[in-house]
């Protein structure tokens, strides 16, 4: 019944394997044999929001769907490195075109439709349960916008903690001037991103665009990012006759990196709530959902490398797919909600407040991401 294919990964031990780096798991994410979870997370959501559009008095049936399709990835992720429940779940476990597609669904299905199932028949379609239930899923978009910075935060982190420049030992102080380019960074980053937002984005979607709004942008912008640069500047330019060449790049790589993050976020928070930036709201917002699920799959990945064996290349699609029906559905749902739900406001000034928690998460974070490894400290001791 299954492939030859699939007969010898189990033979080999490859069923297990450990999740190398970000780029590792992407190609996890991407590959063929994974294809049909990630269909379904796209047509369901689509199907999904195409329902609320219709029927948007009543969007906790969907809500409900939502978390059943999330806690049955959830529950898939914990038991799928068990070689009994991964044979399901792979296309290359197939051998037809039609079997590849969708047995690998067979088992998320009957999940979802048992839970869904269980929970509408206990409710039994109380109207202030499914609201509540609506509102609760819409509520979480706050867990995922600052869960949203931690993930990322973390994965620049260790994505340049593991790069070989960050690990040159050759004894090099720090000056001034490491912390002025990362000012520099931040000055031209932010213009960047304004002037992108401001000019090239209003000329694509033609859509009106108050310049004066985006020089207030960068002028707010660029002030946070200074202060906050200020704030860690001690991990900058710290007074540490021990520190190296790996220490500075690291440094460097890891703050200019936030420094991006954090203008884009903060642009986007200013579209939103300040600009007319629909046309390009829902492309930007799948962009996140990609970042932030790979981001969150990596640091849970990295963080358990050594505590538990959850996250593996086996699993990673199913935690992947999880957080995305997770945060996909808070949004969908949040689109609803602002129909049915005035006193909530248009969705995408929703959406601009969940890029500021973001920024916010972010600039809090900026002092941590940069700040040597424990191991040095250890070793000056």
């Amino acid at each position: 019944y299954f492939s030859p294919h699939y007969r010898n990964n189990m033979e080999s031990g490859n069923m297990d394997a450990s999740i190398e780096s970000p780029w590792d798991l992407l190609r996890i994410l991407l590959s063929r044999k994974t294809l049909p979870h990630v269909l379904l997370l796209i047509c369901g959501t689509g199907g999904l929001f195409a329902l609320i559009s219709r029927f948007n008095n009543n969007p906790g049936y969907a809500a409900i769907i939502f978390t059943a399709a999330m806690i049955s990835y959830i529950l898939l992720g914990i038991v799928g490195n068990k070689s009994i429940i991964n044979a399901w779940l792979h296309t290359d476990r197939y051998s037809s075109f039609v079997t590849s597609l969708l047995g690998p669904l067979i088992l998320p299905l009957v999940l979802m439709s048992t839970i869904s199932t269980i929970i509408l028949l206990s409710i039994s379609g109380d109207k202030n349960i499914l609201d509540l239930w609506a509102v609760s899923l819409a509520s979480l978009f706050i867990f995922w916008s600052i869960g949203q910075g931690i993930a990322v935060k973390t994965s620049i982190r260790d994505l340049v903690l593991r790069s070989r420049s960050s690990k040159k030992s050759e004894v090099k102080a720090p000056t001034s001037w490491d912390f002025r380019r990362l000012i520099f960074g931040a000055l031209v980053a932010t213009a960047i991103i304004a002037g992108f937002r401001g000019v090239i984005v209003a000329n694509i979607t033609e859509t009106d665009s108050d310049l004066l709004s985006w020089i207030i942008y960068y002028i707010v912008s660029l002030s946070l990012i200074t202060i906050f640069l200020q704030i860690a500047k001690d991990g900058i330019v710290p007074l540490d006759t021990s520190w190296t060449k790996g220490d500075k790049i690291r440094v460097h790589r890891t703050g200019q990196l936030m420094i991006l993050l954090i203008a884009w976020h903060l642009s986007s928070a200013w579209s939103r709530l300040f600009e007319s930036g629909d046309k390009i709201l829902l492309l930007e917002e799948v962009i996140l959902v990609i970042i932030t699920v790979v981001s969150a799959v990596w640091a849970m990945s990295n963080r358990n490398r050594n505590n538990i064996s959850f996250i593996s290349k086996d699993t990673a699609i199913l935690w992947a797919i999880a957080f995305g029906f997770g945060y996909a559905g808070s949004i969908t749902v949040m689109s609803g909600l602002t129909e049915s739900l005035p006193i909530l406001g248009d969705v995408s000034q929703t959406l601009g407040i969940g890029h500021v928690l973001t920024a916010i998460t972010l600039l809090l974070g900026l002092k941590s991401s940069i700040s040597r490894p424990v191991e040095f400290n250890s070793e000056e001791e």
